[in-house]
């Protein structure tokens, strides 16, 4: 009888915490796995940019953050078809980018050009490599 006088029929009882966790890492896990790799990214905290490339396309840019979210540059280059890594020198303002092609340096502050390596990207793929046992 005590069944019978109960507020809640059985199929409209709260779900369990627990349940809302499981649901939670699964929703999680769904967004996480279409993510991929990382993008390269560097922050300039001092002057409040974001350096960020297009790992597929090679392009990078750059976004100030100070009051909202604003882009005001690009850096591509002809050959340039993908990046692997950013760097920054706050000190001297000069951004480095690890291109598939070259390693570019650029002045941070008005996003020129300063120079290209080619050799250090051809002597890093000539190397053998080494096997550990």
């Amino acid at each position: 009888m005590s069944q019978l006088l109960s507020p809640q029929a059985p199929s409209q009882r709260r779900p369990r915490p627990y349940v809302r966790y499981i649901a939670a890492a699964l929703a999680l896990c769904a967004t996480t796995a279409d993510a991929g790799p990382p993008r390269p990214e560097v922050v300039w905290a001092e002057r409040q940019i974001v350096f960020w490339a297009e790992a597929d396309t090679g392009a990078v840019h750059a976004v100030g953050i100070r009051q909202g979210v604003s882009e005001f540059g690009v850096l591509r280059a002809p050959q340039r078809r993908g990046v692997s890594q950013l760097s920054l020198d706050a000190r001297n303002a000069v951004l480095t980018v690890w291109g598939d092609d070259a390693i570019y340096r650029y002045d941070a502050h008005n996003l020129r050009l300063l120079s290209r390596n080619e050799t250090r990207i051809a002597r890093a793929a000539t190397q053998p490599h080494r096997w550990v046992e």
